[in-house]
């Protein structure tokens, strides 16, 4: 499992846009080949700003199979255009290695 983090900085004024829109692309991007789940955090101290969080089953679901499909393109036609920038992106490998 990955999980990907995105920090997401949103146009002034359209948060709560952003909110709705995302709330509408979720089933859309949780119903992506591999996609487990995905979260939306608002930033406390900025309010423009997000976190992303989604869990994938392999890093090429989303990096090669996500981006050139349909599910991709559904999604972000739902919420791309309130970027304020591109999106900063990292994974993670899901198992804690404190363990």
């Amino acid at each position: 499992m990955i999980v990907e983090y995105a920090y997401l900085r949103i146009l002034p004024g359209r948060e709560h846009e952003f909110e709705q829109a995302f709330e509408k692309g979720r089933p859309i991007l949780t119903g992506a080949h591999g996609c487990v789940s995905a979260g939306l955090f608002r930033d406390a101290e900025q309010p423009s700003s997000y976190l992303l969080q989604v869990t994938w089953r392999t890093l090429a679901d989303h990096l090669e199979t996500f981006p050139g499909s349909e599910a991709g393109r559904r999604f972000a036609e739902h919420v791309a255009h309130y970027f304020d920038g591109a999106p900063q992106v990292r994974h993670f490998e899901a198992a804690d290695v404190s363990e």
